[in-house]
């Protein structure tokens, strides 16, 4: 079965080039982004992932004849904040796609950002909540202006990626209060997996799109669980291949991407997998 253009994996893929593991050159993200933008499966790829702090080397590395759907990471506040933004709307060849930012980073000021968020009608705010302890995150996201909840799924050591339990919870607690949300690093791969280098578990794209599916269904936190630690892909794949174009579009509904460093590793490994048609 190949879900290639139907609306399951349609702009799933955020290119975090610029961030960690990947840290890539900006004039090599910048690159690279074109090259996937150009590429059988450009459909999948979703906007270029910068930190607010590295807009003017990005305006200054940018092609002159480059267009570019650019999401803001805010890893700064205030006048700095501002100052992105501006040029971003400023440059011909930037169109403003997101916003993001964590509860750590605006602290008290995270509901005044989100109301904020209304000067930007055409780009969705997406606020990271935290690890553990995020209902007040999420509140926040659904009683302001924030359109979205971001959470964080890996980085660069063993305790930066969420157990099973913790990610379950979660998918359930954003099911409950119908919110949508993101997730950013960590999932490299199409199925759960223990990295052969660094030991790290790594959670699955395939897991979380049945694991999101389930808590829309009412799925509990244990059995929400027990899709995350699922590493058969044939047992996954049973879920996906039942689901019309209706189911998948109200699964990416609620998952509407994650930021991946290495863009195309997650579509090989779906490719691979019989998910995805296209040139491996």
């Amino acid at each position: 079965m190949s879900h290639a253009s139907g609306p399951l994996l349609r702009g799933l893929v955020d290119d975090a080039a610029l961030f960690p593991p990947g840290n890539a050159p900006m004039a090599a993200g910048l690159a690279e982004h074109a090259t996937h933008r150009s590429a059988w499966y450009a459909h999948l790829v979703g906007p270029f992932l910068c930190p607010a702090s590295r807009v003017d080397q990005l305006a200054a590395a940018l092609p002159p004849d480059q267009r570019l759907r650019l999401a803001i990471v805010f890893d700064v506040t205030g006048e700095g904040a501002h100052q992105a933004l501006r040029a971003v709307a400023q440059d011909e060849r930037t169109t403003l796609a997101a916003v993001e930012a964590s509860v750590a980073t605006l602290g008290a000021d995270a509901r005044a950002v989100g109301a904020n968020l209304a000067r930007l009608p055409d780009a969705t705010g997406y606020l990271e909540v935290p690890r553990r302890d995020f209902d007040a995150g999420l509140d926040l996201v659904l009683d302001s202006g924030w359109h979205a909840a971001k959470y964080r799924t890996g980085g660069v050591n063993a305790d930066a990626f969420p157990s099973e339990v913790e990610l379950a919870a979660f998918l359930v607690a954003v099911s409950a209060r119908d919110l949508p949300f993101k997730l950013t690093a960590g999932l490299h791969h199409a199925v759960r997996n223990t990295d052969a280098a660094t030991g790290f578990e790594q959670h699955g794209v395939l897991n979380v799109l049945v694991a999101t599916r389930v808590a829309q269904q009412g799925g509990g936190v244990s059995e929400v669980a027990a899709v995350l630690v699922q590493r058969d892909p044939a047992t996954l794949l049973a879920f996906v291949e039942a689901w019309d174009d209706d189911t998948c579009a109200d699964v990416r509904r609620s998952f509407l991407s994650f930021g991946c460093c290495g863009v195309t590793d997650p579509i090989d490994e779906l490719v691979d997998l019989g998910l995805l048609e296209g040139n491996r």
